[in-house]
């Protein structure tokens, strides 16, 4: 019922009649192919185009080029410490993303994990796999990349100042009340992170829960 952004207008859906993005990797007779033939599965990244989105700076959702502003679809727990797995979109692909993702737009549903193949891997860092509840999406102009100290290796984003910042649940615009929820539920998993990392990663933490408060709606 949500309109496409002109630059998905033209992409292939699933048999539920969800468009797949750019970055998900499609299956033929059990092994990865080309995009559009096949089947494709929302849970696998291509590595190829995570590749190809870094080097040549193509949006996550559609594959085309980015422009000046960044704009990075992210749950509650990664805006407070500015922290992302994966690349930047444009602002459209990643604001019709929110409203139309059915993980996001359903803060009940849990990641389906059965049967995943065997050329998925891991996100980097410490992957938090509870629903966030209500997402964010964090517009920059900037970032810079990082390999995590604990966890699963690869590439982390950290996001650069926001000159833009929304907030979703159930597809909508989130309320402030929602958005503290999701804030306190992933808070004893970001507890343990920092627990983890020692030195003064609880003072970062404590620090980037109040400055994303700042960021919440009246």
């Amino acid at each position: 019922m949500i309109e496409r952004p002109a630059r998905l207008k033209h992409f292939p859906t699933d048999h539920r009649g969800f468009v797949v993005p750019w970055f998900v990797q499609w299956f033929k007779d059990g092994e990865p192919g080309t995009f559009g033939e096949g089947a494709p599965d929302f849970r696998v990244a291509d590595e190829h185009k995570f590749r190809r989105a870094l080097k040549e700076k193509r949006c996550w959702v559609c594959g085309d080029k980015l422009g000046v502003h960044l704009a990075f679809l992210i749950g509650p727990m990664c805006a407070v410490n500015k922290v992302t797995s994966e690349p930047a979109c444009h602002f459209e692909c990643a604001d019709y993303a929110a409203r139309v993702c059915p993980f996001l737009t359903r803060p009940r549903m849990r990641r389906n994990e059965h049967a995943l193949p065997a050329e998925r891997i891991e996100a980097p860092g410490l992957h938090l796999r509870r629903n966030p509840g209500a997402s964010c999406l964090w517009v920059t102009r900037s970032y810079t990349t990082f390999r995590p100290g604990v966890g699963a290796d690869g590439m982390l984003f950290a996001l650069g100042p926001p000159e833009r910042v929304l907030w979703y649940c159930e597809g909508r615009a989130a309320t402030r009340a929602e958005i503290e929820a999701a804030i306190v539920g992933g808070l004893p998993a970001l507890e343990e992170v920092a627990e983890l990392q020692g030195g003064g990663a609880r003072a970062e933490l404590i620090e980037g829960v109040r400055a994303v408060r700042t960021l919440l709606p009246a």
